[in-house]
């Protein structure tokens, strides 16, 4: 159930999401979730559209309202559809973007967050976050070139989910 908008959220609409990898001279910035689902866990700022909302806008938004920090937009990474714990599914575009604000992390969205480097990054995420990571560090290989660490650390698949 949403803390903001209660129950009625599921009941009305489906809400898209939107998220976005953020990187700055430090390294890739996350922040440790402050409520379930997930609670805890490490993830990348991200949150539902709102109804009218574009998603680049709304990915932005949860930038700001999480961790405090405003951020240019520097690419689209993909569109992810991923199944919730309550067994609803939701489309997120996620984007990529930088900063070089100090975060701020709000402390009813994230316990802490931290910069880390892009190869000590957490293996266990929120979500499928870490799935956007390892995405987002496989195009970075790809334009490094093939002696990249990346490209020779590539982390299997899991299996296609259709939701049956």
């Amino acid at each position: 159930m949403c803390p903001v908008h209660g129950p009625r959220w599921k009941l009305v609409r489906n809400a898209p999401g939107a998220g976005l990898i953020i990187t700055g001279d430090r390294g890739v910035l996350l922040g440790r979730r402050a409520r379930e689902p997930w609670l805890g866990h490490w993830e990348v700022p991200s949150g539902f559209v709102e109804e009218g909302e574009h998603p680049a806008d709304a990915a932005r938004r949860e930038a700001r309202e999480e961790l405090g920090v405003d951020v240019t937009l520097t690419g689209l990474l993909g569109v992810y559809l991923a199944r919730l714990p309550d067994r609803q599914w939701v489309l997120s575009t996620v984007y990529v973007g930088e900063t070089s604000d100090e975060p701020v992390p709000n402390p009813t969205e994230v316990l802490e967050c931290r910069w880390f480097d892009r190869h000590e990054l957490p293996e266990t995420m929120a979500a499928e976050h870490r799935r956007r990571i390892d995405d987002w560090l496989e195009g970075e290989a790809d334009r490094r070139g093939p002696h990249s660490r990346r490209h020779w650390a590539r982390r299997p698949r899991p299996a296609f989910d259709d939701g049956a």
